[in-house]
């Protein structure tokens, strides 16, 4: 049996602090953050709050490189103007090893809640370390996706003492109430934890109705948290999630494994879906607190429902008609729901293509999407005038240099008004199918971890094509796209990362941006 370190207490004397390990400038307040806020405001906790997203000075502590800027250079989204956003009440920040310590010292926690991703978790991990040994006087609960899957190497750590596995609404009160009262903690269930020289991996509690999950709270960030770029303007935003979970089958992604372990452990479904009723609850309270301009649906596959669900989103959110951004599948998209988005005033849909060869989609990522499925997609948004990108991967398992332009030469033949041509790096996220290939093949270690951003570097070691072809075709994806074929041998030059390369890139770079950084000028400005 083991029993909480902390004597008993009142809820108001025990000190929650949520640390929020984010990349620089990747801003969009996490409904993470804001339901965990919610649930334990409730409960009377004191709660602070340290957030990594407007520091300048964090690259030595990921071992990675600014996503946002990468995605600009790389020519992956639209410029922004960041005088634009400081305006907004943004802050970029230096210092966060000691703002961190700050914080800790003048707080002085007794519990610490840190969600990380694969790229944040060096992050968390190295400010956790600039703590002096004798200060550190807090335990520590990590959480998130990388934690349910990689929760055996997290919790071995030595400034780590509890992992949550899966859904951690229920487990993360469950915890903190039991370490405040000085209880039992080794039966919680979905945590892992460790002890007097044991670790305890619990099972795994049903998937929650997701209509009881809290409202989120983002009272602890700042109020430049809520501005964020997009299509090259700064947006008041906020996320709203409908959906929890995903349908579909990728190889590349763990959501899937979510559906896999919940089924497994608990005989449970984890995709879910909010009723109409909650979603107008929540709605109504988000644009009366925050008044947004721009909303995030937070969902692996926004459209991944049926028209009857469809035509009950598209009237609720007629109501509000708050320009909106999404993530969907090509095979989502009709002509009969391309007319309800634009009912709904929809500014943008992400659609991830992911590989142009119809036969490694099908058999490496288990997307079995017929070219012209997803070409008339894109025709779908074209004809409706919405702002699309359409996203690839690249350097995935035995990729060659003649498979990805595969994807570039597919993505060419896509309707010209596509305003982005996302092409990411493929990073082998633990929880997923593909990870363990790579690992079978020996293309990766398995003690290894996504230090890095998914536009910086390839993890692979593969014999097929090397990590520095990779990164100087991530780097020029975009300008095959756009360039006509005989500019092709200059883009090649722009690959190298060189003094030739670099001054190659600069110079198509700029006159990429005065010819084909082009969008329409309605989607930006409708709804100023």
């Amino acid at each position: 049996m083991l029993k909480s370190p902390f004597k008993q207490r009142d809820p108001k004397d025990f000190k929650i602090l949520i640390f929020y390990p984010n990349l620089h400038m990747s801003a969009l307040m996490p409904q993470s953050v804001g339901i965990f806020t919610s649930l334990l405001r409730r409960e009377g906790y004191p709660l602070d709050l340290f957030d990594c997203t407007y520091y300048q000075d964090i690259d030595s502590l990921t071992l990675g490189k600014n996503t946002n800027e990468e995605k600009v250079e790389n020519r992956n989204v639209h410029k922004y103007d960041n005088s634009e956003w400081h305006k907004k009440g943004v802050k970029p920040k230096n210092g966060i090893v000691k703002d961190f310590k700050k914080k800790i010292a003048t707080f002085q926690p007794d519990l610490i809640l840190v969600s990380v991703l694969e790229s944040t978790y060096y992050l968390a991990i190295n400010l956790l370390k600039s703590i002096p040994e004798k200060n550190r006087k807090f335990k520590t609960l990590f959480g998130g996706v990388f934690a349910t899957y990689a929760a055996d190497k997290i919790i071995k750590n030595d400034l780590v003492d509890y992992v949550c596995r899966g859904e951690g609404e229920g487990a993360v009160v469950e915890m903190a109430n039991a370490l405040c009262a000085g209880g039992r903690i080794d039966q919680i269930k979905n945590l892992t934890i460790k002890g007097e020289g044991n670790i305890y991996r619990n099972g795994m509690r049903p998937p929650i109705d997701i209509d009881t999950v809290p409202i989120p709270d983002w009272d602890l960030f700042e109020e430049g948290s809520l501005y964020r770029p997009m299509q090259g303007k700064i947006w008041r935003a906020v996320g709203f999630e409908t959906q929890r979970g995903c349908p579909y089958t990728c190889t590349f992604c763990n959501s899937p494994s979510n559906n896999v372990e919940y089924k497994a452990e608990t005989g449970g479904r984890f995709h879910r879906k909010k009723s109409i009723e909650r979603m107008r609850k929540e709605l109504d309270f988000l644009v009366k607190k925050y008044d947004p301009n721009l909303i995030y649906f937070v969902v692996d596959t926004f459209l991944a429902m049926s028209n009857r669900e469809f035509d009950e989103l598209k009237e609720l959110y007629s109501d509000y008609k708050i320009p909106f951004w999404m993530n969907t599948r090509a095979e989502t998209i009709t002509e009969y729901r391309a007319a309800g988005l634009e009912e709904m005033n929809m500014l943008r849909m992400n659609i991830g293509i992911e590989h142009g060869n119809y036969e490694y989609r099908k058999n490496y990522l288990k997307r079995n999407v017929k070219d012209e499925v997803q070409i008339r997609a894109f025709e779908i948004a074209a004809e409706h005038k919405y702002a699309s990108c359409a996203n690839s991967i690249i350097g995935m398992p035995d990729e060659t240099r003649d498979l990805i332009f595969d994807t570039v030469n597919f993505v060419r033949k896509l309707p010209k008004s596509i305003d982005a041509t996302g092409a990411f790096i493929f990073a082998p996220y633990h929880g997923t199918p593909l990870r363990t290939y790579a690992i079978e093949k020996g293309y990766i270690k398995d003690e290894e971890i996504c230090s890095l951003s998914n536009t910086s570097a390839s993890m692979l070691q593969m014999p097929t094509i090397s990590k520095k072809e990779i990164s100087g075709l991530a780097k020029v994806f975009s300008l095959y796209v756009k360039f006509p074929k005989e500019r092709w041998p200059e883009i090649k030059i722009a690959e190298k990362d060189d003094e030739e390369g670099n001054k190659m890139m600069a110079k198509l770079g700029e006159e990429f941006d005065k010819t084909y950084r082009q969008f329409e000028a309605t989607a930006l400005d409708l709804h100023d």
